[in-house]
C-alpha cells in the first residue's frame, strides 16, 4: 500500500512540477473576450489576428477596448530570463496594459507595452509579478494612436512554457480524489 501510495504522489509531483521539459514554442491560441464599447475604434482586424505566431496581421486594441486571450493547452512559466514575448505591429508609440492571470478572473499587472518600432517585441519577466505561471493575457487599451488607433496586437509567445497548469482550486480538488482513492482502497483491502 505505502508503495502504490507513493507512487500516485511522485506521480502527481512530476505532472505538477516537471513542466521544465516542456521546450515547445507555444502561442496564445484562445480568445475570451473582446470588449468594444461604444465609441471604441472597430478598425484593424478581428481578435483571432492576435493568436498564433507573427505574421503581421494583427487586431487593435484601443482606449477604452479590453482583449482577454488563453493559452489553452500550455502555460507560460516564470522560468530564467523573459517569459512572454509581446509583438506589435506599427510605429506609432501607441500602448495598452497587460495583467496576467491563472484563473481568469484575479488580475496582476504585468507592463505597459509601448510600440517603438516597426515591429515592436515588448519583454515580459514573470519574477516581478509574483505569478509562478499565466494561463490568461488581458490587454486593455491605453490610447488612439497610429492609423489602426490603438496598440496592434500581432502574437504573443511563451518564452518559458510547459504543460498546462490547472488552476489551484482544480489542483486541490485533484488531490483530494486522490486521497479519497487512496482511503477506499485501505477501506477494501481491511474488508
Amino acid at each position: 500500500m505505502k508503495k502504490t501510495t507513493l507512487g500516485v504522489v511522485l506521480l502527481f509531483s512530476v505532472f505538477l512540477l516537471g513542466t521544465s521539459s516542456f521546450a515547445a514554442t507555444v502561442w496564445l491560441d484562445q480568445v475570451i473576450s473582446f470588449d468594444q464599447p461604444t465609441g471604441s475604434s472597430t478598425s484593424g482586424n478581428g481578435p483571432t489576428a492576435a493568436l498564433g505566431p507573427d505574421d503581421n496581421i494583427y487586431v487593435s486594441i484601443d482606449i477604452p477596448e479590453t482583449l482577454i486571450l488563453a493559452f489553452t493547452d500550455n502555460s507560460a512559466l516564470d522560468g530564467t530570463g523573459n517569459d512572454l514575448r509581446v509583438r506589435e505591429f506599427g510605429n506609432d508609440d501607441s500602448q495598452a496594459s497587460v495583467y496576467g492571470s491563472r484563473n481568469g478572473a484575479d488580475w496582476t499587472f504585468l507592463t505597459t507595452a509601448t510600440s517603438t518600432s516597426d515591429q515592436t517585441d515588448i519583454l515580459i519577466d514573470l519574477q516581478s509579478s509574483g505569478l509562478g505561471y499565466v494561463n490568461y493575457l488581458k490587454f486593455e487599451g491605453i490610447d488612439n494612436k497610429g492609423t489602426s488607433a490603438g496598440f496592434d496586437l500581432d502574437a504573443v509567445e511563451a518564452l518559458n512554457s510547459g504543460p498546462y497548469v490547472p488552476i489551484p482550486s482544480t489542483i486541490l480538488l485533484l488531490g483530494s480524489g486522490l486521497i479519497g482513492f487512496i482511503g477506499l482502497r485501505r477501506r477494501f483491502r481491511k474488508g
